[in-house]
C-alpha cells in the first residue's frame, strides 16, 4: 500500500469524527461592556525629603462604576531599575471615590542624596480596567524642610489608604557589589 494512500485514508477517518462546526472559522463573541476605568482625580507628594523621612502621597481618585478595587505601585530608582511591584486592595466603601494618603518610610542613608526615584500609580477595578497612571518623582537632601502638607491636602491627610512596603536602598551600595546590611 502507497504511503499516500494510508495517509489519505487516515485524513479520512480524522475528518469524519469532526463535525461541520468545528471547520468552521472562529467568530469572537461580541466584547462585554467593561464599563469605564478609575481616574487618578489628584496626587501629590513632596519631591524632596531628608533621608529618614517618612514620604506621604496623597490621592484623590474616582470611579464611574463605583468599583475600584487596587492600588499598584511601581517604583523605579535610576541605575537600579524597578522595585517589585506592590498592590494594595482598597477597603469597602471606597470602590466610587477615595480622598486619602499612602506613606513610605525611608533609610536614614546620606547616601540617598544622589538617588533618583519615581513612584507610578494606577488604580484598577473589578472589570479589568486600569487608571492612567501618575508619576511622583523623589529625591534625598539631609538639608530638606520639614514635609508640610498644603491645604488642599489636609482633609485627605486624615484617611489612611495604605502603606508602601518598599525596602530601598541607595544605589550606591548596589553599585559597590553589596549592601548596608551585609556590609560587603
Amino acid at each position: 500500500m502507497s504511503r499516500n494512500v494510508v495517509l489519505v485514508g487516515v485524513l479520512a477517518l480524522l475528518l469524519s469524527g469532526c463535525s461541520a462546526a468545528a471547520l468552521q472559522p472562529y467568530i469572537a463573541p461580541p466584547p462585554q461592556d467593561k464599563g469605564q476605568p478609575p481616574v487618578i482625580v489628584d496626587a501629590y507628594a513632596a519631591k524632596v525629603i531628608r533621608p529618614g523621612d517618612t514620604w506621604m502621597i496623597f490621592l484623590r481618585a474616582e470611579d464611574p462604576d463605583g468599583d475600584m478595587t487596587s492600588i499598584a505601585a511601581m517604583l523605579w530608582q535610576a541605575g537600579v531599575g524597578y522595585y517589585p511591584t506592590e498592590v494594595n486592595m482598597l477597603k469597602p466603601g471606597e470602590g466610587k471615590e477615595i480622598s486619602g494618603y499612602l506613606y513610605m518610610r525611608t533609610p536614614t542613608s546620606f547616601h540617598l542624596n544622589w538617588d533618583q526615584f519615581e513612584l507610578t500609580l494606577i488604580i484598577r477595578d473589578s472589570k479589568g480596567n486600569r487608571s492612567d497612571g501618575v508619576k511622583l518623582p523623589l529625591t534625598f537632601d539631609m538639608a530638606a524642610a520639614r514635609q508640610e502638607i498644603p491645604e488642599k491636602w489636609q482633609e485627605a491627610a486624615k484617611y489612611l489608604v495604605a502603606s508602601l512596603m518598599f525596602r530601598i536602598e541607595s544605589s550606591w551600595f548596589y553599585n559597590r557589589g553589596g549592601n548596608e546590611r551585609n556590609r560587603d
